[in-house]
């Protein structure tokens, strides 16, 4: 009886520390002063060249191009792994 006692309470004390230092915590991060400095600079912007863009666009036509064989491979594993007989 009183081992059931004793949990009982250190699992009290441990939600209340927890609850405390919680407490202590939310009110330190709403009344910490923060103050941030947003500096913006602009940096003037040119075009990508004409290599640049074939790079991207060869890029994505492969990743597409692979997305699409991969496809078919595993169609084609699906359809032979229905297609064997005894199994």
């Amino acid at each position: 009886m009183q081992r059931a006692a004793m949990r009982r309470v250190q699992g009290m004390l441990k939600w209340r520390v927890s609850a405390v230092t919680g407490l202590i915590a939310g009110l330190g991060l709403v009344t910490l002063p923060l103050e941030l400095t947003i500096g913006l600079v602009e940096h003037p912007v040119s075009a990508p060249t004409p290599v640049v863009s074939l790079l991207l666009i060869s890029s994505c036509l492969l990743l597409v191009g692979t997305g699409l064989s991969l496809r078919r491979v595993d169609a084609a594993r699906v359809g032979a792994r229905r297609h064997t007989p005894g199994a």
